[in-house]
């Protein structure tokens, strides 16, 4: 648990940073700076989805998973749009805006809280720290430390909010790892991993695209994973 504090208190520091410098240097740089984060992120999606759908067997390249990431993306989605997910959250947001009242929160919060929450390095991470190797979380607490300053200078306050999914998300796989220790087989890990990344790089393009996709509405296509091992 110690790590995911630390991990949560680098997002907390990294946003304070960024909305100070916001202060000091022109919004046009921040913005140049975080269209190449929004490169970076897009490379690290693509980048985990690859990793997880590649396959060498017998000195050959092939895939796998890729109609399970088609099908969970797509039902994930369907599921989000009807449940309008992103639709609550942004109200959510909106409400602690203006009881803030401070800039774009919620943009802030749902990008920041997916970027920190989704990928492999939270899920393998959180469980190696629940078996005692806490330092994939603590080189994430670096990267997302990093990132938390430059998309608090851009997007506000919320990102400084997305401490709260980080402790409830990454406490609860370390928690479960405390009881039941190494519980998450490695093609689940690897499917469910792929599939986030997805999301990811769904979120680097966001940085570029005029009409944003809605993020939040993808969440359920991790469900979809999760239910997919538990049936088959």
């Amino acid at each position: 648990m110690l790590a995911t504090l630390i991990n949560a208190l680098a997002i907390a520091a990294g946003g304070i940073i960024g909305l100070l410098f916001r202060k000091l240097i022109k919004k046009e740089i921040f913005e140049a700076v975080l269209k190449v984060v929004g490169i970076v992120v897009l490379i690290i999606g693509l980048a985990g989805v690859l990793k997880g759908m590649l396959v060498i067997e017998d000195n050959m390249l092939s895939t796998q998973y890729e109609l399970l990431l088609l099908i969970s993306l797509a039902l994930g989605t369907f599921l989000g749009e009807i449940l309008k997910i992103d639709h609550h959250l942004n109200r959510f947001g909106e409400y602690l805006e203006k009881k803030i009242s401070k800039g774009k929160f919620s943009e802030g919060f749902i990008a920041a809280s997916l970027i920190f929450c989704v990928g492999a390095m939270a899920i393998v991470g959180s469980i190696s720290a629940a078996l005692g190797d806490p330092s994939v979380i603590y080189l994430k607490a670096m990267i997302d430390g990093i990132t938390a300053i430059v998309l608090a200078s851009t997007l506000g306050y919320g990102v400084i909010f997305s401490v709260l999914p980080v402790l409830i998300y990454q406490g609860a796989i370390t928690g479960l790892g405390l009881a039941f220790g190494d519980f998450m087989p490695a093609d689940f890990v690897s499917a469910f991993s792929m599939v986030g990344y997805a999301i990811v790089a769904c979120i680097g393009l966001n940085f570029f695209r005029t009409e944003k996709i809605k993020l939040a509405n993808m969440i359920p296509s991790l469900l979809i994973v999760i239910l997919y091992f538990l049936i088959f």
